[in-house]
């Protein structure tokens, strides 16, 4: 049984505009608030970037001043804890900027989103997705317990992961750190009902807490709901009927409206370990589009054999009536731009992306002195996924706002790739036509240099997009395409800069 689509969360917190963010970040020079990313009782969450390190934090800010000790003990106890599946603090000592928010704490940015958006975006999981999301919780929740230490709020809200498909428990808050403190919060549809329900005498937390929760995960996963309180509760064999037994029992056992009843952590560890052999958790559908290409759990898939090497064919335009007009086309047949130029932009769009028509190879990059005083040396470490996205995103803007005089934004100047978008741009804007819906992104897979050349083997993806003319008229769709590349770029005085494709 698949349950509906959620929109993703992701792009409603996105519209959280970042001119909501504290007026504590809008001091920061060095670092930059990126979005908003999440939410919580008592703080909200900001994505920081370090504008020169291209290093990235989440920055957990106070609601009032008054909850700033809360999010500081929080810190506290999470930094005295080591374990690859529970958040990690940033300690910010060696950062004037940073360590200059006293009631702000700091942690690992994980990109890959909530198991709730992952939910959301996707349906219900697989079994053998279910216990990679779920075994490791529970090794984290026994780590918690030998440490005397009960989560208390164990969700999909709290379960982050990382690019790698890792899931990460998140959410300390003091007022639910000890097994020795009563604190009557929770989740709802995930929180054992002895520590909501008004007649209970529970004093105090205990593991059995985090069992019910860590079984409610599991439900979550498995049916793409909340299993609901143990009386109104419909059977897992209902919704999912072809499931194991032992699925069966151990999940009603550890959901059971009476603590005691509930197997401890060592017997749902077991339990679940039997389920399946873990497989990785596609996070495609709910991470941020930006991180899309770079996720190792589902590589995008491209053709090998149109892989292209760094001597690209020239572009042709096409007019409907089939003829083409090449780059060698005598400039004074340009002003004779057809009402409904057709540009069939292929899977890359580096080289102007058009269909093949004229056939000659290119020449090895020679630079014009122009060009070559904007090189500069490349120096230290640079982080060239933040690169590639600064430059797609460049390009798309300018390609969406057809505008020849922007291209040196993103390209190099008098460089093979400047030239042929100022070229493919000027003829779009001559003839008014437009490009609704572009946008490229790229994902890094390998880094080498020559000489003042860095080459990126990349995977160049474009959106599916819609030509129009002057009119807002559809002349095509285009489908979304994909490829494998090897992109050149050179260090300028203004930034990176595209020269060729090699």
């Amino acid at each position: 049984m698949n349950v509906p689509l959620a929109k993703r969360p992701s792009l409603l917190m996105e519209r959280v505009s970042t001119r909501l963010a504290p007026k504590s970040l809008e001091t920061l020079d060095q670092w930059g608030v990126i979005r908003h990313l999440g939410s919580g009782s008592s703080a909200e969450v900001w994505l920081l970037e370090d504008k020169i390190h291209r290093r990235q934090v989440a920055c957990k800010t106070p609601r009032d001043c008054g909850l700033a000790g809360e999010l500081s003990k929080e810190a506290k106890l999470a930094a005295q804890l080591s374990h690859e599946n529970i958040i990690r603090p940033i300690n910010v000592g060696d950062d004037p900027e940073l360590s200059s928010l006293k009631e702000a704490t700091f942690w690992e940015f994980l990109a890959g989103g909530t198991l709730t958006d992952l939910v959301g975006a996707t349906g219900q999981l697989s079994i053998a997705q279910t216990v990679t999301v779920v075994l490791p919780m529970i090794q984290a929740a026994q780590y918690l317990l030998a440490r005397q230490i009960v989560h208390g709020d164990i969700s999909p809200r709290n379960i982050l992961f990382d690019l790698t498909g890792r899931p990460v428990l998140i959410d300390f808050g003091a007022t639910r750190a000890t097994a020795h403190q009563h604190a009557r919060t929770g989740t709802p549809g995930f929180v054992a009902p002895e520590l909501v329900l008004p007649t209970s005498r529970q004093v105090g937390l205990d593991a059995s807490a985090d069992i019910y929760a860590l079984a409610a995960v599991a439900w979550f996963c498995l049916t793409g709901r909340a299993p609901g309180a143990p009386e109104h509760r419909v059977p897992l064999t209902t919704l999912r009927p072809e499931l194991d037994p032992e699925i069966f029992e151990v999940l009603e056992a550890s959901l059971s409206a009476n603590p005691l009843m509930r197997p401890d952590l060592d017997q749902l560890l077991d339990s679940v370990a039997q389920w399946a052999i873990p497989e990785p958790v596609d996070l495609y559908a709910s991470v941020g589009e930006q991180y899309e290409l770079v996720l190792p759990t589902r590589q995008p898939e491209f053709d090998a054999k149109r892989k292209r090497t760094f001597k690209l064919k020239k572009a042709a335009i096409i007019s409907p009536g089939g003829r083409s007009r090449s780059r060698t086309t005598p400039k004074k047949d340009r002003s004779r731009v057809p009402q409904r130029i057709t540009i069939a932009l292929g899977s890359f769009l580096l080289a102007c992306g058009v269909v093949f028509t004229m056939t000659h190879e290119a020449d090895s990059v020679h630079y014009s002195s122009t060009a070559r005083d904007q090189i500069a040396d490349v120096s230290g470490q640079e982080d060239f996924q933040a690169v590639l996205d600064e430059l797609a995103k460049a390009r798309s803007a300018v390609w969406a706002a057809t505008a020849p005089d922007q291209v040196e934004q993103y390209a190099l100047i008098d460089s093979e790739i400047f030239h042929d978008d100022v070229e493919l741009l000027s003829v779009l804007a001559e003839a008014g036509h437009y490009l609704e819906g572009i946008r490229m992104r790229a994902g890094l897979d390998r880094v080498s240099r020559s000489g003042d050349i860095t080459v990126l083997s990349v995977t160049w993806r474009i959106d599916g997009y819609v030509q129009r003319d002057a009119a807002g008229e559809a002349i095509q769709q285009i489908e979304p395409h994909q490829e494998a590349i090897e992109l050149e770029l050179v260090e300028t005085a203004n930034g990176w800069r595209m020269v060729a494709v090699g």
